[in-house]
C-alpha cells in the first residue's frame, strides 16, 4: 500500500483523475475494490441481470452506487459513467510502462469491493 500513493508515490500524478471528490472514489473502491478498468466491466457483466443491476446487489450497495453511477442501474449507463474513470487511449500508451509496473505492485490480487459469489446462488432481480 506505501507504494500506491503518498510518499513513495509510484503512481504518481499521471494516474490521478483531477476533480474527484472523495466521496466519488470511495464509493468506486466499495464496488469494485482495487479491480482494473477491464475487470470492473467484468463484474458489472456478471452482478446484472438482462442488463438491469441484481436488486440483491443494489439494495446492499445502494448507497455507494447512487453516489457513483448517480442512480442509473442499467448495465450500458454504468459502463459509461466507468469510462470517465478510466485513462484515455493516449494516457494508456504513454504510460504502458508505468502500468506494467503498477500490476506487479497489485500482484493480480483483486481486493476489496462486492463479493460476487454471494450473489451468484440466486442472480435474478427478484
Amino acid at each position: 500500500m506505501l507504494y500506491r500513493a503518498g510518499k513513495r508515490k509510484l503512481l504518481a500524478k499521471w494516474l490521478v483523475l483531477p476533480d474527484v471528490h472523495i466521496v466519488s472514489h470511495n464509493a468506486l473502491h466499495a464496488i469494485f475494490g482495487n479491480r482494473t478498468p477491464e475487470e470492473q466491466f467484468e463484474l458489472l457483466k456478471e452482478i446484472c441481470v438482462d442488463g438491469i443491476l441484481n436488486i440483491r446487489v443494489y439494495v446492499a450497495y445502494k448507497e455507494f452506487f447512487d453516489i457513483l453511477f448517480s442512480g442509473n442501474i442499467s448495465f450500458a449507463g454504468m459502463v459509461e459513467i466507468l469510462k470517465y474513470w478510466d485513462l484515455s487511449y493516449y494516457n494508456r500508451q504513454k504510460y504502458a510502462d508505468k502500468l506494467i509496473l503498477l500490476l506487479k505492485v497489485l500482484n493480480n490480487d483483486i481486493r476489496g469491493g462486492i463479493p460476487v459469489e454471494k450473489y451468484k446462488s440466486n442472480n435474478s432481480n427478484k
